[in-house]
């Protein structure tokens, strides 16, 4: 018995060493089975890839869609401020240019009921639809060189309310506010296309009932222009006209200068950088080196568009 016993013990691992061997076509076909599921495990693996790629794109679309969304709702809430921004602007140079002495003419359909006059409203602020004007160039503009210190003046960059302003009315008698009103325009359409003018100068706003128009400017200020290098400053501003029976008047306010120096940009507001605190020495003798070649630029702007408008009006 326990001889036989001994025998089984040996024998067993011989008989499942037998019971593991597989035969060729066994092995062939566990190998194929293999196979199949290692091609079942990729095939899972490049849909689960896919999907999460599929994913990821959509996440990424979504993200650029929002973006540009956002940037789209940005874009027009600028755009709404700013047409607002200049419908006060331009309500205000209504009311200064009320306060003109020139008394208007009495609007057509005007009644008279008793003591009460009865008067149509004024047509609302307007987007105009400019004509194609001619492209000329920027003449020179004009210099005070008949004083030399002509920019260290007092005044010579006025402030009011805290902001810098010129003001000029120019009367002239005989003529309609209507015809006053087209000269000025024509005369804004042309400036704001001529040469140096940047995108998004433009005629902003109109009222033709009363006569009025606000013109947005972006151009390049020259300081200085030779063959290897070009000195100037990207300059923005507001000009305004308000015509009545005679007279017109134009107003230039809100400028403000981008200016960059081999990538590095500064952004000045006239306030701050062309008055006399700002550009004049202390002792008034000079203009300083930097925001004293935009005072006297700025003057020589400003001298050469309010002469361009009395003229274009006579």
């Amino acid at each position: 018995m326990k001889k036989t016993l001994i025998f089984l013990f040996v024998c067993l691992p011989m008989m499942a060493l037998a019971q593991a061997t597989l035969t060729p076509e066994q092995q062939l076909e566990q190998a194929q089975r293999q196979l199949e599921a290692a091609k079942a495990a990729l095939e899972t693996a490049k849909a689960a890839k896919a999907k999460a790629e599929a994913e990821a794109e959509a996440k990424e679309n979504a993200a650029k869609a929002e973006a540009e969304a956002k940037e789209i709702r940005r874009k027009i809430a600028e755009t709404k401020a700013e047409t607002e921004r200049l419908r006060r602007e331009a309500a205000a140079v209504s009311e200064a240019a009320g306060k003109m002495q020139a008394v208007p003419a009495a609007k057509d359909g005007a009644k008279e009921d008793g003591n009460a006059v009865e008067k149509e409203n004024p047509a609302a602020w307007t987007v105009p639809t400019a004509p194609a004007a001619r492209r000329t160039k920027n003449t020179a503009d004009l210099k005070e060189k008949d004083s030399k210190d002509f920019y260290l003046q007092p005044g010579t960059v006025p402030e009011a309310g805290g902001q810098v302003i010129w003001t000029e009315c120019v009367s002239v008698p005989g003529t309609s506010a209507d015809e006053l009103y087209r000269k000025a325009f024509a005369y804004l359409t042309e400036l704001t296309q001529s040469d140096n003018q940047l995108e998004g100068s433009k005629v902003a706003l109109v009222n033709e009932k009363e006569h009025s128009i606000v013109a947005t400017v972006r151009e390049k200020l020259i300081f200085s222009s030779s063959f290897l290098s070009l000195d100037y400053t990207q300059f923005n501003y507001v000009l305004q006209v308000a015509c009545r029976e005679g007279q017109a008047m134009l107003t230039m306010n809100r400028l403000t200068y981008k200016y960059d120096v081999q990538g590095n940009v500064s952004n000045f507001a006239a306030e701050t950088w062309i008055t006399d605190k700002y550009a004049v020495n202390k002792k008034r003798t000079r203009l300083l080196p930097v925001s004293g070649k935009f005072r006297r630029a700025t003057v020589d702007r400003k001298n050469s568009i309010f002469e361009g408008f009395r003229q274009t009006l006579k």
